[in-house]
Protein backbone atom coordinates (compact mmCIF):
# COMPACT_ATOMS: atom_id res chain seq x y z
CA UNK A 1 0.00 0.00 0.00
CA UNK A 2 1.61 3.35 -1.16
CA UNK A 3 1.90 6.12 1.79
CA UNK A 4 -0.35 8.12 -0.36
CA UNK A 5 -3.61 6.20 -0.46
CA UNK A 6 -2.66 4.92 3.62
CA UNK A 7 -2.97 9.05 4.62
CA UNK A 8 -5.97 9.33 2.64
CA UNK A 9 -7.85 6.80 4.60
CA UNK A 10 -6.16 8.09 7.83
CA UNK A 11 -7.66 11.19 6.82
CA UNK A 12 -10.45 10.21 6.01
CA UNK A 13 -11.13 8.10 9.27
CA UNK A 14 -9.90 10.61 11.88
CA UNK A 15 -12.80 12.08 14.46
CA UNK A 16 -10.17 14.08 16.76
CA UNK A 17 -10.31 18.33 16.10
CA UNK A 18 -11.74 17.96 12.52
CA UNK A 19 -14.82 16.61 13.21
CA UNK A 20 -17.16 19.42 11.62
CA UNK A 21 -14.68 18.51 8.89
CA UNK A 22 -16.12 14.68 8.96
CA UNK A 23 -20.20 15.95 9.27
CA UNK A 24 -19.47 18.25 5.96
CA UNK A 25 -17.99 15.23 4.24
CA UNK A 26 -20.85 13.41 4.92
CA UNK A 27 -23.00 15.48 3.53
CA UNK A 28 -21.07 15.90 0.61
CA UNK A 29 -21.36 11.86 0.30
CA UNK A 30 -25.11 12.31 0.48
CA UNK A 31 -25.42 15.09 -1.94
CA UNK A 32 -23.76 12.86 -4.06
CA UNK A 33 -26.34 9.88 -3.38
CA UNK A 34 -28.45 11.68 -3.98
CA UNK A 35 -27.48 13.45 -6.82
CA UNK A 36 -26.44 9.44 -8.38
CA UNK A 37 -29.87 8.14 -7.30
CA UNK A 38 -32.27 11.08 -8.67
CA UNK A 39 -30.15 10.69 -12.37
CA UNK A 40 -30.43 7.18 -12.96
CA UNK A 41 -33.94 7.05 -11.59
CA UNK A 42 -35.47 9.87 -13.96
CA UNK A 43 -33.52 8.40 -16.87
CA UNK A 44 -34.78 4.83 -15.84
CA UNK A 45 -38.52 6.44 -15.92
CA UNK A 46 -37.66 8.55 -19.10
CA UNK A 47 -36.54 5.29 -20.71
CA UNK A 48 -39.68 3.44 -19.86
CA UNK A 49 -42.04 6.26 -21.35
CA UNK A 50 -40.09 6.20 -24.35
CA UNK A 51 -40.37 2.60 -24.95
CA UNK A 52 -43.84 2.43 -24.27
CA UNK A 53 -44.84 5.05 -26.46
CA UNK A 54 -42.76 3.54 -28.94
CA UNK A 55 -44.11 0.06 -29.16
CA UNK A 56 -47.75 1.58 -28.94
CA UNK A 57 -46.45 4.30 -31.99
CA UNK A 58 -44.61 1.67 -34.10
CA UNK A 59 -46.80 -1.24 -32.80
CA UNK A 60 -49.61 0.01 -34.63
CA UNK A 61 -47.23 0.59 -37.80
CA UNK A 62 -44.94 -1.00 -39.81
CA UNK A 63 -41.34 -2.22 -38.14
CA UNK A 64 -40.22 -1.38 -42.14
CA UNK A 65 -42.93 -0.09 -45.06
CA UNK A 66 -42.24 -0.57 -48.89
CA UNK A 67 -44.64 1.49 -51.34
CA UNK A 68 -43.80 2.80 -54.64
CA UNK A 69 -41.46 6.07 -55.02
CA UNK A 70 -45.04 7.97 -57.19
CA UNK A 71 -47.56 6.02 -54.27
CA UNK A 72 -49.22 4.48 -57.32
CA UNK A 73 -50.47 1.27 -56.53
CA UNK A 74 -48.51 -2.03 -56.60
CA UNK A 75 -50.06 -4.30 -58.95
CA UNK A 76 -47.45 -7.44 -58.62
CA UNK A 77 -47.27 -7.67 -55.25
CA UNK A 78 -47.34 -11.22 -54.18
CA UNK A 79 -43.74 -12.26 -55.21
CA UNK A 80 -42.71 -9.49 -53.42
CA UNK A 81 -44.17 -11.20 -50.12
CA UNK A 82 -42.73 -14.82 -51.00
CA UNK A 83 -39.13 -12.86 -51.65
CA UNK A 84 -39.76 -11.12 -48.19
CA UNK A 85 -40.46 -13.75 -46.49
CA UNK A 86 -37.17 -15.16 -47.21
CA UNK A 87 -35.16 -12.74 -45.42
CA UNK A 88 -33.82 -13.91 -42.45
CA UNK A 89 -34.47 -11.43 -39.97
CA UNK A 90 -38.12 -10.63 -41.34
CA UNK A 91 -40.95 -12.31 -39.32
CA UNK A 92 -43.79 -11.01 -40.57
CA UNK A 93 -44.81 -9.51 -43.54
CA UNK A 94 -48.59 -8.03 -44.95
CA UNK A 95 -50.21 -5.89 -47.82
CA UNK A 96 -51.96 -2.99 -47.04
CA UNK A 97 -54.31 -0.33 -49.03
CA UNK A 98 -53.74 2.94 -47.43
CA UNK A 99 -55.91 5.56 -48.60
CA UNK A 100 -57.86 8.69 -47.33
CA UNK A 101 -61.69 8.46 -47.42
CA UNK A 102 -64.54 10.63 -46.15
CA UNK A 103 -66.72 8.97 -42.97
CA UNK A 104 -70.60 9.68 -42.46
CA UNK A 105 -72.52 8.28 -39.67
CA UNK A 106 -75.74 6.71 -41.41
CA UNK A 107 -78.21 7.46 -38.89
CA UNK A 108 -76.85 11.33 -38.99
CA UNK A 109 -75.22 12.18 -41.68
CA UNK A 110 -74.18 15.34 -40.44
CA UNK A 111 -71.17 13.85 -38.72
CA UNK A 112 -68.68 13.67 -41.39
CA UNK A 113 -64.90 13.56 -41.18
CA UNK A 114 -61.91 12.63 -43.40
CA UNK A 115 -59.91 9.86 -42.65
CA UNK A 116 -56.66 7.72 -43.02
CA UNK A 117 -58.30 3.68 -44.35
CA UNK A 118 -56.12 0.94 -44.49
CA UNK A 119 -57.11 -1.93 -46.29
CA UNK A 120 -55.91 -5.09 -44.20
CA UNK A 121 -55.45 -9.02 -44.26
CA UNK A 122 -56.73 -10.40 -41.40
CA UNK A 123 -55.17 -13.20 -41.92
CA UNK A 124 -51.75 -11.73 -42.17
CA UNK A 125 -51.86 -8.02 -40.65
CA UNK A 126 -51.81 -9.24 -36.82
CA UNK A 127 -48.27 -10.82 -38.21
CA UNK A 128 -47.15 -6.84 -38.29
CA UNK A 129 -49.43 -5.04 -36.16
CA UNK A 130 -50.79 -4.53 -32.64
CA UNK A 131 -54.05 -4.38 -33.63
CA UNK A 132 -55.57 -6.85 -32.25
CA UNK A 133 -54.09 -6.66 -28.66
CA UNK A 134 -56.19 -3.31 -28.59
CA UNK A 135 -59.53 -4.04 -29.72
CA UNK A 136 -62.01 -3.20 -27.01
CA UNK A 137 -65.26 -5.42 -28.36
CA UNK A 138 -63.49 -8.17 -29.68
CA UNK A 139 -64.06 -12.32 -28.75
CA UNK A 140 -61.81 -14.23 -26.36
CA UNK A 141 -59.60 -14.84 -29.59
CA UNK A 142 -58.83 -11.28 -30.74
CA UNK A 143 -60.26 -12.38 -33.96
CA UNK A 144 -60.38 -8.87 -36.16
CA UNK A 145 -63.94 -9.31 -37.78
CA UNK A 146 -63.61 -7.66 -41.35
CA UNK A 147 -64.89 -8.29 -44.73
CA UNK A 148 -68.30 -9.88 -45.49
CA UNK A 149 -70.48 -10.35 -42.10
CA UNK A 150 -72.36 -12.82 -43.85
CA UNK A 151 -75.34 -13.46 -41.32
CA UNK A 152 -75.71 -9.59 -41.17
CA UNK A 153 -75.09 -9.35 -45.04
CA UNK A 154 -73.18 -6.15 -44.85
CA UNK A 155 -69.15 -5.42 -44.69
CA UNK A 156 -66.94 -4.67 -41.43
CA UNK A 157 -65.01 -2.10 -40.31
CA UNK A 158 -63.15 -1.28 -37.00
CA UNK A 159 -62.80 2.39 -35.88
CA UNK A 160 -60.58 4.24 -33.46
CA UNK A 161 -62.23 4.83 -30.09
CA UNK A 162 -62.15 8.59 -30.54
CA UNK A 163 -63.28 8.73 -33.92
CA UNK A 164 -66.40 6.34 -32.92
CA UNK A 165 -66.81 8.57 -29.93
CA UNK A 166 -66.80 11.73 -32.82
CA UNK A 167 -69.06 9.99 -35.07
CA UNK A 168 -71.32 8.83 -32.19
CA UNK A 169 -71.12 5.24 -33.26
CA UNK A 170 -70.26 2.13 -31.61
CA UNK A 171 -70.46 -1.74 -32.40
CA UNK A 172 -73.87 -2.50 -34.83
CA UNK A 173 -73.83 0.73 -35.95
CA UNK A 174 -73.84 2.07 -39.72
CA UNK A 175 -71.39 4.37 -41.03
CA UNK A 176 -70.57 5.24 -44.91
CA UNK A 177 -67.38 5.53 -46.43
CA UNK A 178 -67.46 7.96 -49.31
CA UNK A 179 -63.88 7.94 -51.61
CA UNK A 180 -63.21 10.65 -54.52
CA UNK A 181 -59.93 8.87 -55.52
CA UNK A 182 -59.80 8.32 -59.80
CA UNK A 183 -62.46 11.10 -59.32
CA UNK A 184 -62.99 13.23 -62.75
CA UNK A 185 -62.67 16.65 -61.83
CA UNK A 186 -64.11 18.01 -64.97
CA UNK A 187 -66.99 16.10 -65.18
CA UNK A 188 -67.36 16.92 -61.26
CA UNK A 189 -67.50 20.55 -62.28
CA UNK A 190 -69.79 20.30 -65.12
CA UNK A 191 -72.24 17.80 -63.81
CA UNK A 192 -71.61 17.96 -59.96
CA UNK A 193 -70.10 15.47 -57.22
CA UNK A 194 -71.93 12.38 -56.67
CA UNK A 195 -69.44 10.00 -55.45
CA UNK A 196 -70.89 6.45 -54.55
CA UNK A 197 -71.37 5.77 -50.75
CA UNK A 198 -70.30 2.33 -49.11
CA UNK A 199 -71.99 1.20 -46.24
CA UNK A 200 -70.13 -0.83 -43.32
CA UNK A 201 -70.86 -1.77 -39.78
CA UNK A 202 -69.17 -1.05 -37.09
CA UNK A 203 -68.34 -4.38 -35.57
CA UNK A 204 -65.16 -3.24 -32.96
CA UNK A 205 -63.59 -0.20 -31.73
CA UNK A 206 -59.10 -0.01 -31.35
CA UNK A 207 -57.81 1.95 -28.44
CA UNK A 208 -53.97 1.96 -28.73
CA UNK A 209 -53.11 5.11 -26.29
CA UNK A 210 -51.67 7.05 -29.15
CA UNK A 211 -54.18 10.01 -29.99
CA UNK A 212 -52.97 9.89 -33.30
CA UNK A 213 -54.27 6.73 -34.35
CA UNK A 214 -57.45 6.96 -31.93
CA UNK A 215 -58.60 9.65 -33.30
CA UNK A 216 -58.41 8.97 -37.01
CA UNK A 217 -58.33 5.50 -38.49
CA UNK A 218 -60.08 2.50 -39.75
CA UNK A 219 -59.73 -0.65 -41.14
CA UNK A 220 -61.28 -2.58 -43.82
CA UNK A 221 -60.86 -5.41 -45.06
CA UNK A 222 -58.24 -5.32 -48.02
CA UNK A 223 -61.03 -6.45 -50.46
CA UNK A 224 -63.22 -3.93 -49.53
CA UNK A 225 -60.68 -1.39 -49.92
CA UNK A 226 -59.54 -2.53 -53.05
CA UNK A 227 -63.20 -2.65 -54.54
CA UNK A 228 -64.12 0.94 -53.09
CA UNK A 229 -60.93 2.57 -54.46
CA UNK A 230 -61.15 0.31 -57.89
CA UNK A 231 -57.50 -1.01 -57.59
CA UNK A 232 -58.44 -4.07 -58.61
CA UNK A 233 -55.93 -7.18 -56.94
CA UNK A 234 -53.48 -3.82 -56.37
CA UNK A 235 -52.09 -2.61 -52.98
CA UNK A 236 -50.25 0.41 -52.14
CA UNK A 237 -48.40 -0.34 -49.10
CA UNK A 238 -46.22 -3.79 -47.98
CA UNK A 239 -45.90 -3.84 -43.69
CA UNK A 240 -42.77 -5.16 -42.69
CA UNK A 241 -41.95 -6.53 -39.05
CA UNK A 242 -38.77 -7.76 -38.05
CA UNK A 243 -37.11 -9.71 -35.56
CA UNK A 244 -35.17 -6.76 -34.03
CA UNK A 245 -36.68 -3.25 -34.05
CA UNK A 246 -32.99 -1.37 -33.50
CA UNK A 247 -31.87 -3.35 -36.84
CA UNK A 248 -34.48 -1.99 -39.06
CA UNK A 249 -32.70 0.71 -40.45
CA UNK A 250 -29.77 -1.67 -41.52
CA UNK A 251 -32.44 -4.17 -42.93
CA UNK A 252 -33.96 -0.83 -44.51
CA UNK A 253 -30.91 -0.15 -46.57
CA UNK A 254 -30.81 -4.00 -47.41
CA UNK A 255 -34.03 -3.80 -48.80
CA UNK A 256 -33.99 -1.06 -50.82
CA UNK A 257 -30.47 -2.16 -52.16
CA UNK A 258 -32.08 -5.64 -53.51
CA UNK A 259 -35.41 -4.26 -54.67
CA UNK A 260 -34.67 -1.01 -56.04
CA UNK A 261 -36.61 1.58 -58.35
CA UNK A 262 -39.33 2.00 -58.44
CA UNK A 263 -39.93 0.80 -54.60
CA UNK A 264 -39.63 3.18 -51.85
CA UNK A 265 -38.57 1.49 -48.66
CA UNK A 266 -38.96 3.36 -45.33
CA UNK A 267 -38.42 1.87 -41.43
CA UNK A 268 -40.03 2.75 -38.44
CA UNK A 269 -37.10 6.19 -37.59
CA UNK A 270 -37.66 7.48 -40.76
CA UNK A 271 -41.90 7.26 -39.76
CA UNK A 272 -41.24 9.68 -36.56
CA UNK A 273 -38.04 11.12 -36.97
CA UNK A 274 -38.82 14.28 -34.67
CA UNK A 275 -40.36 12.48 -32.23
CA UNK A 276 -38.12 10.34 -31.33
CA UNK A 277 -35.09 13.03 -31.62
CA UNK A 278 -37.51 15.10 -29.34
CA UNK A 279 -37.49 12.66 -26.59
CA UNK A 280 -33.62 11.88 -26.96
CA UNK A 281 -33.27 15.90 -26.65
CA UNK A 282 -35.65 15.51 -23.46
CA UNK A 283 -33.56 13.10 -22.56
CA UNK A 284 -30.26 14.67 -22.32
CA UNK A 285 -32.15 17.70 -20.95
CA UNK A 286 -33.23 15.73 -18.14
CA UNK A 287 -29.60 14.83 -17.82
CA UNK A 288 -27.42 17.58 -17.59
CA UNK A 289 -30.18 19.57 -15.12
CA UNK A 290 -30.00 16.95 -12.69
CA UNK A 291 -26.06 16.95 -13.23
CA UNK A 292 -26.00 19.71 -11.36
CA UNK A 293 -26.93 18.01 -8.12
CA UNK A 294 -24.01 15.91 -8.09
CA UNK A 295 -22.01 19.23 -9.31
CA UNK A 296 -22.98 21.28 -6.07
CA UNK A 297 -22.11 18.00 -3.87
CA UNK A 298 -18.23 18.09 -5.65
CA UNK A 299 -18.22 21.82 -4.48
CA UNK A 300 -19.11 20.38 -0.84
CA UNK A 301 -15.99 17.92 -1.52
CA UNK A 302 -13.32 20.89 -2.69
CA UNK A 303 -14.34 22.83 0.28
CA UNK A 304 -14.28 19.85 2.76
CA UNK A 305 -10.94 18.99 1.18
CA UNK A 306 -9.47 23.52 0.99
CA UNK A 307 -10.27 22.68 4.88
CA UNK A 308 -9.03 19.66 5.53
CA UNK A 309 -5.56 21.03 3.88
CA UNK A 310 -5.56 23.93 6.29
CA UNK A 311 -6.34 22.09 9.32
CA UNK A 312 -3.65 19.62 8.15
CA UNK A 313 -1.41 21.82 7.26
CA UNK A 314 1.48 21.45 9.96
CA UNK A 315 0.75 17.31 9.30
CA UNK A 316 1.58 18.07 5.43
CA UNK A 317 5.09 19.97 6.19
CA UNK A 318 5.74 17.22 8.50
CA UNK A 319 5.22 14.43 6.24
CA UNK A 320 7.24 16.25 3.48
CA UNK A 321 9.92 17.07 6.16
CA UNK A 322 10.29 13.22 6.83
CA UNK A 323 10.67 12.75 2.71
CA UNK A 324 7.14 12.76 1.16
CA UNK A 325 7.31 14.19 -2.57
CA UNK A 326 4.66 16.82 -4.17
CA UNK A 327 3.17 14.23 -5.85
CA UNK A 328 2.48 11.74 -2.84
CA UNK A 329 1.38 15.10 -1.44
CA UNK A 330 -1.13 15.81 -4.35
CA UNK A 331 -2.19 11.86 -4.48
CA UNK A 332 -3.43 11.87 -0.52
CA UNK A 333 -5.75 14.68 -0.93
CA UNK A 334 -6.84 13.36 -4.49
CA UNK A 335 -7.58 10.04 -3.41
CA UNK A 336 -10.18 11.21 -0.59
CA UNK A 337 -12.12 13.20 -3.08
CA UNK A 338 -11.99 10.18 -4.99
CA UNK A 339 -13.33 7.89 -1.71
CA UNK A 340 -15.64 10.39 -1.06
CA UNK A 341 -17.32 10.76 -5.00
CA UNK A 342 -16.54 7.05 -4.80
CA UNK A 343 -18.72 6.26 -2.47
CA UNK A 344 -21.26 8.59 -2.76
CA UNK A 345 -21.42 7.18 -6.11
CA UNK A 346 -21.67 3.66 -5.95
CA UNK A 347 -24.24 3.92 -3.41
CA UNK A 348 -26.27 6.23 -5.34
CA UNK A 349 -26.28 3.84 -8.23
CA UNK A 350 -27.46 0.81 -5.59
CA UNK A 351 -30.00 3.30 -3.93
CA UNK A 352 -31.64 4.24 -7.77
CA UNK A 353 -31.12 0.60 -8.97
CA UNK A 354 -33.10 -0.51 -5.73
CA UNK A 355 -35.75 1.67 -6.07
CA UNK A 356 -36.25 0.85 -10.02
CA UNK A 357 -36.02 -2.48 -9.46
CA UNK A 358 -39.06 -2.57 -6.95
CA UNK A 359 -41.17 -0.19 -9.23
CA UNK A 360 -40.33 -2.45 -12.15
CA UNK A 361 -41.31 -5.34 -10.18
CA UNK A 362 -43.94 -4.00 -7.67
CA UNK A 363 -45.68 -1.37 -9.81
CA UNK A 364 -45.39 0.67 -6.17
CA UNK A 365 -46.34 4.04 -7.91
CA UNK A 366 -49.35 3.91 -9.98
CA UNK A 367 -50.69 6.78 -12.42
CA UNK A 368 -54.25 7.28 -13.97
CA UNK A 369 -54.07 5.11 -16.98
CA UNK A 370 -56.93 7.20 -18.95
CA UNK A 371 -54.66 10.28 -18.68
CA UNK A 372 -51.18 8.34 -19.74
CA UNK A 373 -52.81 5.02 -21.30
CA UNK A 374 -50.63 3.07 -18.75
CA UNK A 375 -51.32 2.52 -14.98
CA UNK A 376 -48.22 2.73 -13.66
CA UNK A 377 -44.97 4.11 -13.62
CA UNK A 378 -42.61 2.62 -16.18
CA UNK A 379 -39.16 1.76 -15.70
CA UNK A 380 -36.30 0.89 -18.42
CA UNK A 381 -33.09 0.33 -16.47
CA UNK A 382 -30.38 0.35 -19.27
CA UNK A 383 -26.62 -0.72 -18.15
CA UNK A 384 -25.48 2.19 -20.42
CA UNK A 385 -27.45 5.03 -18.62
CA UNK A 386 -25.74 3.88 -15.26
CA UNK A 387 -22.15 3.71 -16.63
CA UNK A 388 -22.27 7.10 -17.90
CA UNK A 389 -23.63 8.89 -14.76
CA UNK A 390 -21.18 6.96 -12.99
CA UNK A 391 -18.74 8.05 -14.90
CA UNK A 392 -19.68 11.86 -14.75
CA UNK A 393 -19.74 11.80 -11.10
CA UNK A 394 -16.66 10.41 -10.84
CA UNK A 395 -15.11 12.53 -13.27
CA UNK A 396 -16.75 15.84 -11.59
CA UNK A 397 -15.47 14.71 -8.14
CA UNK A 398 -12.12 14.43 -9.54
CA UNK A 399 -11.64 17.54 -11.12
CA UNK A 400 -12.68 19.35 -7.83
CA UNK A 401 -10.34 17.33 -5.95
CA UNK A 402 -7.41 18.77 -8.32
CA UNK A 403 -7.30 22.34 -6.85
CA UNK A 404 -7.11 21.82 -3.28
CA UNK A 405 -4.45 18.69 -3.95
CA UNK A 406 -2.44 21.07 -5.73
CA UNK A 407 -2.90 23.68 -3.08
CA UNK A 408 -1.66 21.48 -0.34
CA UNK A 409 1.26 19.93 -2.73
CA UNK A 410 3.01 23.49 -2.99
CA UNK A 411 2.93 23.77 1.05
CA UNK A 412 6.69 24.75 2.00
CA UNK A 413 7.61 22.60 4.56
CA UNK A 414 9.04 25.06 6.73
CA UNK A 415 6.10 27.43 6.40
CA UNK A 416 3.96 24.51 6.59
CA UNK A 417 5.73 23.41 10.70
CA UNK A 418 6.71 27.40 11.63
CA UNK A 419 3.21 27.37 13.88
CA UNK A 420 4.03 23.81 15.63
CA UNK A 421 3.83 24.23 19.10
Amino acid sequence: MSIAFFVAGRYLRSKQREGFVSVIAYMAVGGVILGVAALVIILSVTNGFAGEIKSRLIGMNAHVNIRRFDGGPIEDWRPLIEKLQGFAEVVGVAPVVDSKVIIASQRDRSRVDGIPIWGIDPETFPAVSDLPKHLQYANPEGEILLGELEELNKRGIILGEHLARRLQVGPGFDVLLVTVRNLDVDGAVMDGLAPRPWSFLVTDHFESGMYQYDDNYAFIHIEDAQRILELGDAITDIHIHVEDIQRAPEIRALLAEEFGYPYSVRDWTQLFPEFFRWIELEKWAIFLALSLIVLVAAFNIMSILVMSVLIKTPEIGILRTIGCTIGEIYRIFVYQGLAIGGIGTLLGCLIGFGLCFVQQRFDLIAIPGDVYFISSLPVDMEVLDFALVALISVIICLATSIYPARKASRLMPVEAIRYIM
